[in-house]
């Protein structure tokens, strides 16, 4: 019984620390050609370039923040997509307000930016307008945030 014990306990080790770690390599390849391609191995006749080690699953040293943003936006805005798309990729929760139809959205708008123009977000004290990643970078770093590196 002990040794059953003992066999779950290391195999649950095993798991959390896989998970800890779990990464996927990705390697630069160039064939004869000249043609460039990222895969998991260089298939024959290329050559490798260059590796680069990728997390898979988030770690307790993952980048969870309370920073929140709010996103005053239109339907098919293609800079609104790329907030969104900024934010999410950094753990960010946004609030989306869609002001096309809504009257007192606008109105909200208007008093907090002095326009309607979209995309208009707020992270913490800073009011952006339009897409501006280092504008974003800036602003998330006054509020606390820091990129991870890995």
């Amino acid at each position: 019984m002990k040794n059953i014990s003992i066999f779950f306990f290391t195999l649950l080790l095993f798991s959390i620390n896989t998970n800890l770690y779990a990464a996927v390599k990705i390697v630069e390849c160039e064939d004869e050609q000249g043609n460039r391609s990222f895969q998991k191995t260089c298939p024959p006749g290329s050559t490798q370039l260059s590796e680069k080690k990728f997390k898979t699953s988030s770690s307790t040293t993952s980048n969870k923040t309370d920073i929140q943003a709010t996103l005053y936006l239109i339907p098919d805005c293609e800079s609104c997509e790329e907030v969104i798309e900024f934010l999410n990729a950094r753990n960010i929760a946004v609030t989306e307000k869609d002001v096309s139809e809504d009257i007192e959205l606008q109105n909200e708008l208007t008093e907090i930016s002095g326009s309607l123009k979209v995309p208009t977000t707020l992270i913490g004290d800073e009011i952006l307008t339009g897409y501006s990643r280092s504008s974003f970078l800036e602003a998330l770093a006054a509020a606390g945030f820091k990129e991870d590196d890995s």
